[in-house]
């Protein structure tokens, strides 16, 4: 048997790691499985990657998603319930814009 926490043998016997004092039955109270997940983009809509004003690529960024299962959902729901539009308004004048992204400065030959 191996210690979960350290990886150093330990006997079947043994309750707790001679090496790290981990306990034989599990992960310790604070183990982290993987790396931390990476933090938000904040919300604003996305002026590099837009096709109108950006706001589904904006949401896409924010909660880390594709950006075309946005649009469909967008579509869908302005197809639907006709919502979407009235979202996609609400929206468009209520995130600020993301300006710093879609600026590419010109480069040196």
């Amino acid at each position: 048997m191996y210690c979960t926490n350290c990886g150093s043998q330990m006997n079947d016997a043994d309750r707790f790691c001679a090496r790290c004092g981990q306990a034989a039955g599990g992960p310790a109270p604070n183990a982290s499985y993987g790396p931390p997940p990476p933090p938000r983009q904040r919300l604003a809509r996305d002026m590099a990657n837009k096709k109108i004003a950006g706001v589904c690529a904006g949401f896409a960024r924010h909660m880390g998603w594709d950006v075309t299962i946005v649009r469909v959902a967008f579509l869908a729901a302005i197809l639907l319930h006709g919502l979407g539009v009235l979202a996609y308004i609400i929206a468009w004048i209520a995130m600020p814009r993301d300006d710093v992204r879609a600026y590419q400065p010109p480069q040196a030959a």
